[in-house]
């Protein structure tokens, strides 16, 4: 997890968790949204959710170990790689204070515009923020 400049904290809430006790698969997509958001917010100079202009176009999911109700949890996000109009962020989970990895993802996230649904170059600003935050990124 050190090599992720950006960690978010959260921790399991009963609402998470399936009839086995343990947090449900989908749910760790929702941590890593969470996440994103706030990467994303952070990257791009915003302090709302309003004029949003990436979409997820994809997302993989490696599944390490479960997580328990009142888990404490970092979700790291950082950028691996950006192309014209779409970049690839990679995720961690690790649970505290162990930093035991309980999953690891992969997304492609598309610059878009909503109004016209078209996807859209990044902007040379915004790829300056994200190398700025993590400046091992690629540009493809």
């Amino acid at each position: 997890m050190s090599e992720y400049r950006f960690r978010f904290p959260m921790e399991v809430r009963f609402r998470d968790l399936d009839a086995l006790g343990h947090v449900n698969n989908a749910v760790y997509l929702t941590y890593m949204e969470s996440a994103r958001i706030a990467y994303w917010l952070q990257v791009s100079g915003r302090t709302d959710l309003r004029g949003m202009d990436m979409i997820l176009a994809r997302a993989e999911i490696d599944f390490r170990a479960p997580l328990q109700y009142r888990d404490r949890i970092e979700v790291g996000v950082r950028c691996a790689s950006m192309k014209r109009s779409s970049l690839v962020l990679e995720h961690q989970i690790v649970r505290m204070p162990d930093r035991l990895l309980v999953a690891e993802a992969r997304k492609v996230l598309v610059h878009y515009d909503y109004a016209a649904g078209l996807s859209t170059p990044l902007p040379p600003g915004l790829r300056q923020r994200i190398l700025a935050q993590d400046p091992d990124a690629k540009e493809e």
